[in-house]
């Protein structure tokens, strides 16, 4: 330990602390850069592939040119890893980081090279669950602000770029009415999109139907998708459809799912409780048969990275 991490960049190995991108890069000016973020349980990547080619599909909508195949990008992104396994304990997970961006813009073409700039990253995940492991036993309180969820023919959320100043001034308005409670978005039509980067979903009063918003005003997460297909397979309907914010106050149930957390239970929405505050036996039981698929405890990890 101890040993400072590298970073791949344009094909070659930098240290971390010498990672930078130009004042006149396109993702400086106006938020353009596409992105992915992963973890590992049991230090494999979780569902790389589905990263990968969500992000090959981002940089082509966005019309962000690499040099670089999808196969090319799956060989770094391990690679990298594996270049800093001493970087990492024994008990460590990894986040990675993917930021690709346009380079710089062409008026500034005098400051450096015209180029995209690909940067793989990775760090110990207990980074950012370090004292996070209480809310999967007690769930999190959701907060809805007044920032609204930007319709998707405006910026379309199923691209994951990083222009998402509008999930920040939600966060900052919910943090200052509850400094532990998350954000849930709602669209213009009132109804449940998404969490500023998590999906949602709410269990009905007969616990065997999992609904979850319409993939349209929200990011189709690799998360989402894991969870429903989960839920299925245990014998779960699983519905896609507009949710309002009275489906989630009469719920049995209430989730978010994101990469770093796989499963977080929300037992309080705006102040209101979901089934009297307490996490639901289906949110658990899917909890449980995530870390049995992958053959990891990520809550009982998050408790061990709570006491380092």
């Amino acid at each position: 330990m101890g040993l400072e991490r590298t970073v791949w960049h344009n094909n070659k190995f930098i240290n971390e602390s010498e990672a930078k991108f130009s004042i006149y890069d396109s993702a400086l000016m106006f938020g353009d850069m596409a992105f992915e973020m992963m973890r590992t349980f049991n230090k494999k990547t979780f569902r790389l592939e589905e990263h990968i080619t969500r992000l090959m599909t981002s940089l082509k909508i966005l019309e962000i040119d690499i040099p670089y195949r999808w196969k090319d990008i799956r060989y770094h992104h391990e690679n990298l890893i594996l270049h800093n396994r001493k970087s990492f304990s024994d008990k460590d997970e990894i986040r990675t980081l993917i930021n690709v961006s346009r380079g710089l813009l062409p008026m500034y073409e005098p400051m450096g090279k015209l180029e995209p700039n690909v940067i793989i990253a990775c760090f110990p995940l207990r980074y950012i669950l370090k004292g996070m492991s209480k809310y999967y036993l007690t769930g999190v309180h959701a907060i809805v602000p007044s920032q609204r969820a930007i319709p998707q023919h405006l910026l379309d959320p199923r691209v994951k770029s990083r222009s998402r100043q509008h999930l920040q001034m939600a966060n900052l308005e919910v943090k200052r009415q509850d400094p532990e409670a998350w954000a849930l978005l709602i669209d213009g039509n009132g109804f449940v999109t998404e969490g500023t980067g998590s999906n949602f979903f709410i269990v009905s009063n007969n616990r065997f139907e999992l609904y979850t918003p319409k993939p349209v005003n929200c990011l189709k997460g690799i998360s989402r998708d894991y969870v429903m297909n989960l839920a299925r397979k245990l014998g779960m309907e699983v519905i896609e459809k507009d949710i309002t914010l009275h489906d989630v106050y009469t719920a049995r149930e209430a989730f978010f799912t994101n990469t770093p957390y796989s499963i977080i239970p929300v037992t309080k929405v705006n102040g209101k409780y979901i089934d009297e505050g307490r996490v639901g036996k289906r949110t658990k039981y899917l909890t449980h048969k995530w870390s049995q698929e992958v053959n990891c405890n990520f809550v009982k990890q998050s408790e061990v990275w709570d006491e380092s």
